[in-house]
């Protein structure tokens, strides 16, 4: 009979943690309570911080009063197929909350309370929703933006206020033991509009802002790490609530031509852009809200459209296919979050 390790398994500590690595996270917070080994292995920070990076998924959602809809999509192609939304077990507070307007974050989804004005932090793996401090602004609402450090493994919170010049925010770090808001300062002087677009690119928040002029408008860049803002001049105008990730860069669209994309190839101080003309379909009432890891285009219905499909549109092979979702009522608006990754991550 072969001898037991001194952890008390007949397997390697390093091959249990190769097999939890690959099965779903539900299936792995569930199997934390085997034994004092496997709770050890995965909640170890370093587990935590590479599981499910290999797996992007679409995930789609949407908010009804105080209720969640949630729906995974496989990101692998198909000419058609239908998927249908669930009521997700947790109850949204406040009536009036949005998504923030950007990607997932390492598993994390950022949520606005429009009257509560409390930023919340949503877990959609392990069905937890953080409720953070107020933070105190000199306006009376703001803009959220979620950012991770993939170096340190933590998750950082970036409060703006918005329609007013912005001197200084407020940033909030996950997990580190200190429930508060810090003041950062900056000396770029720049305004953000309400529901600003975002997106968090190896350790960069990017958000779309008015220069000090207030009539231009600029990307603005934050290093989570150094908490050191910058400001990048834009190549031409762009559509204001349009800011995605395009192949690991920061991308847009073109205001006076829909069917030009931009793309941040340089985000050091040379700042180059380059663009590309796609022939994509333009839907009618269909808005472009990011691309899958594939490149794939993602078309979702306007709130006022009754539809209830989502359209895919490949440039490399100049082909559409679409995903029919089940289970929403007429008027409930979608939120798409492409290349979504499972996180263990406890809030």
């Amino acid at each position: 009979m072969e001898k037991q390790s001194t952890s008390g398994s007949l397997l390697p500590s390093d091959l249990i943690s190769e097999i939890l690595f690959r099965l779903p996270a539900k299936s792995v917070g569930r199997f934390r309570c085997v034994s004092k080994l496997w709770l050890s292995i995965t909640t170890d920070p370093s587990f935590i911080k590479s599981f499910g990076t290999t797996r992007p998924s679409l995930l789609l959602c949407s908010i009804k009063g105080h209720n969640m809809f949630v729906s995974h999509q496989s990101l692998i192609r198909s000419s058609s197929s239908s998927q249908p939304f669930h009521l997700h077990p947790m109850e949204v507070p406040g009536k009036h909350c949005y998504f923030s307007c950007m990607d997932s974050v390492h598993g994390l989804i950022c949520i606005n309370g429009v009257k509560s004005k409390v930023p919340l932090v949503w877990n959609p793996t392990m069905g937890k929703l953080l409720a953070l401090p107020k933070p105190k602004m000199s306006s009376r609402h703001a803009d959220v933006f979620l950012g991770y450090d993939s170096i340190v493994g933590k998750h950082k919170v970036v409060c703006l206020p918005h329609r007013k010049t912005c001197y200084v925010c407020r940033v909030f770090t996950l997990g580190s033991g200190q429930e508060s808001w810090r003041t950062v300062r900056t000396n770029f002087k720049h305004r953000v509009e309400a529901v600003a677009s975002g997106q968090c690119i190896k350790g960069m928040i990017y958000y779309l802002a008015c220069n000090r002029q207030g009539y231009g408008t600029v990307v603005m860049s934050f290093d989570v790490r150094s908490e050191i803002f910058h400001m990048i001049e834009l190549p031409s105008s762009i559509h204001w609530d349009v800011l995605m990730t395009y192949e690991g860069k920061i991308a847009c669209i073109d205001e006076d031509n829909d069917k030009r994309l931009w793309s941040l190839e340089d985000a050091t101080d040379k700042h180059k852009w380059s663009f590309q003309d796609f022939l994509s379909p333009v839907y009618k009432f269909f808005e472009l809200q990011g691309f899958t890891h594939a490149g794939e285009f993602i078309y979702v219905p306007f709130k006022f459209y009754k539809s209830s499909y989502i359209k895919f549109y490949d440039p490399v092979r100049n082909s559409c296919r679409s995903l029919n979702f089940e289970g929403i009522v007429d008027g409930q608006s979608v939120k798409a979050f492409p290349n979504h990754i499972e996180s263990l991550m406890p809030l």
